[in-house]
């Protein structure tokens, strides 16, 4: 290989990176919004008689807005749905 044919390999290379960074990060950003809508619903189920109202309602509001946000490819709306609905189940977590 020649210099040249190194060098754009390793920009190439180097390009990529940050694209799959951002792929991987969008990937463990659904994976884990999946987990907590999973784990909140089963929460639910099991508890949800055990908060008032206006929290349970809050949460279900809080688990259809992510699970909204799942279906597009925006890492960071996913992000900030999956902190809102962790915030919004933590209520539901002292109760049980």
């Amino acid at each position: 290989l020649s210099e040249a044919d190194i060098d754009k390999m390793v920009k190439d290379a180097e390009a990529n990176a940050a694209a799959d960074k951002q792929r991987r990060e969008a990937v463990d950003a659904k994976n884990h919004a999946d987990a907590l809508v999973h784990s909140t619903e089963k929460a639910l189920a099991e508890h949800g008689s055990k908060v008032a109202e206006t929290e349970r309602r809050a949460i279900e509001d809080a688990v259809s807005d992510l699970k909204e946000a799942l279906k597009g490819s925006d890492a960071e709306a996913i992000k900030a749905k999956t902190n809102t609905l962790a915030q919004a189940s933590m209520k539901l977590g002292h109760c049980i």
